[in-house]
């Protein structure tokens, strides 16, 4: 019986792998755009070390994006190297593969960019997988499935894993799930990888340290397991004395990212740490654009993923039992926003919905089937949920493939965005 259940478990995740990548195939009209832009600048680095020996304009495809450093002839990338270190191993794979196939080995031809179609996708459904297994825990399966469905097909999640999966967001939405996993290991569950603390600790740290590395300003999860530290241990000096060693380790993970990215910049421009963003500022911190980055018709956050408002809602309340550690996820959700309505562009440019919360996603599944749980115990009241369920899901389905960049600057306004909803009632 066990074995039978395998066969179909594995026959079920097959078929998905393979609807995966023909949808992924279909959405991406041009595969060489994944080698472009900001894509480009994330990937830069893995032609650059492994094919031309060095940061030369050979190794760039948009020289216009990706320029020299002023004073030298090496290409400069503001973009740090978290994204291609995940992307590595699918490179490595199309290079090795490349002349067999009949490609260049150029790190530009098309098998690169499949390779880098076919990263996104591992790194999507990894996270989902660990976001099962974290949630599993605390709710029935059925229900964390019906909360991961809706995250997945509810947001732009969809749009960034199927249409743009060499941009950054997907990569640390699969951090951020890890993070969440390992953290309940450590500090709730208390359980470790084989049983070896040192493993577990030396994880967590490199985990945590390759989610700034993609995305620096994403350091404020680390408030988490702080926060969850201080809420579970009563005799926390003990409990740092007691795990020295592995605190040590992860530490010394933590730090493997940041030596890599401080080694391009020493080369680049001989100092170890270079402000990449020099002409770009967080100049709205005075007066942060905060009703625009959650309900404006450039990428407004709710306004194109409305089904969050379930999940969010559910978060809020749960505030008071703190049972799953609300109170620290609202601030988390607080402080991005900040740091989101902050910045000079605050719709993150040609984007699909607010790009910028997708990895912050993995925080919602937990009250999502919060929510799905209280709805589930009254059938009218699930009956209805189901069908705002799946209305969310068409309407952010029907936006996304309806989706031509760019849907900002003056002539993009809520009258445009009504527009195509209109068109899809």
């Amino acid at each position: 019986m066990k074995v039978t259940k395998s066969i179909y478990i594995y026959i079920l995740l097959t078929i998905c792998a393979l609807c995966s990548i023909a949808i992924s195939n279909k959405s991406i009209k041009n595969p060489q755009s994944l080698i472009w832009s900001d894509m480009e600048g994330y990937y830069v680095y893995l032609p650059s070390i492994f094919i031309y020996g060095g940061f030369d304009k050979a190794a760039v495809r948009d020289t216009n994006y990706l320029r020299t450093f002023p004073g030298t002839n090496k290409i400069y990338t503001k973009y740090t190297c978290g994204v291609a270190i995940l992307e590595m191993p699918f490179f490595l794979a199309a290079h090795i593969l490349s002349k067999p196939l009949g490609f260049e080995n150029d790190g530009k031809s098309l098998i690169y960019c499949y390779a880098l179609m076919l990263s996104g996708l591992f790194y999507c459904w990894l996270g989902l997988y660990f976001l099962f297994r974290y949630c599993s825990r605390y709710f029935k399966q059925w229900t964390v499935l019906i909360a991961l469905l809706g995250i997945f097909f509810g947001t732009n999640l969809y749009y960034y894993t199927f249409f743009q999966p060499s941009m950054s967001h997907v990569y640390s939405f699969f951090l951020f799930a890890a993070f969440l996993l390992l953290t309940d290991d450590l500090f709730v569950q208390k359980k470790y990888i084989s049983k070896m603390p040192g493993v577990s600790w030396a994880l967590f740290g490199l985990v945590f340290g390759l989610i700034i590395v993609v995305r620096p300003t994403n350091f404020i999860i680390g408030l988490i397991p702080i926060y969850i530290w201080g809420k579970t241990q009563s005799q926390k000096w003990a409990y740092l004395r007691q795990n020295l060693m592995p605190l040590l380790l992860a530490l010394a993970a933590f730090a493997i990212p940041f030596l890599l990215q401080m080694s391009y910049w020493k080369y680049i421009s001989n100092q170890w740490i270079t402000w990449s963003y020099s002409d770009e500022s967080f100049k709205f911190w005075k007066e942060p654009k905060l009703f625009r980055v959650l309900f404006d018709a450039w990428n407004g956050w709710i306004l194109y993923s409305p089904i969050v408002l379930f999940p969010l809602f559910f978060l809020t309340a749960g505030r008071n039992s703190n049972r799953y550690f609300e109170r620290i996820y609202l601030v988390i959700f607080a402080i991005a926003t900040y740091i989101f309505a902050s910045w000079w562009a605050w719709w993150f440019g040609g984007a699909f919905g607010h790009r910028s919360y997708v990895e912050y996603l993995a925080f919602l599944v937990l009250p999502f089937a919060v929510a799905i749980e209280k709805a589930s115990r009254v059938r009218i009241r699930f009956v209805l949920f189901l069908i705002l369920f799946v209305l969310c899901c068409y309407y952010n389905l029907g936006l996304t493939y309806a989706y031509n960049a760019p849907w900002d600057g003056p002539n993009w306004t809520y009258d445009s965005l009504w527009l195509e909803i209109k068109k899809l009632f």
